[in-house]
């Protein structure tokens, strides 16, 4: 059995009511993030998904709308002091783009 949450379907830039690219698939209790945009961790929070829960990360693409989450993201697993590793699955650029961004 599996659940699919939308928490963001905007393009290029958030709306009033929708934010960017980012849906949270669960199979057997497995749970699966696939894109990150801006405000991902705030849906993650608004249905109650614990950060903890969070699998694996599946990047589609490397457009803004779908990435910019990330760092967020990890910096707030790192602030929740996460231990088990988080598989990221992402087209080539993507350790490269969180580099830079966590290097400044």
């Amino acid at each position: 059995m599996f659940t699919l949450r939308i928490l963001g379907s905007s393009s290029a830039t958030p709306a009033f009511s929708r934010f960017t690219s980012a849906q949270v698939l669960n199979y057997n209790d497995r749970y699966y993030l696939i894109d990150c945009g801006e405000g991902t961790q705030m849906q993650l929070q608004r249905y109650k998904i614990k950060y903890s829960r969070i699998d694996a990360l599946f990047i589609s693409h490397l457009h803004g709308d779908h990435i910019l989450g990330v760092p967020g993201l990890l910096a707030s697993l790192s602030i929740f002091e996460r231990n088990a590793p988080l598989p990221v699955y992402a087209p080539a650029g993507l350790k490269e783009i969180i580099e830079v961004i966590f290097k400044f």
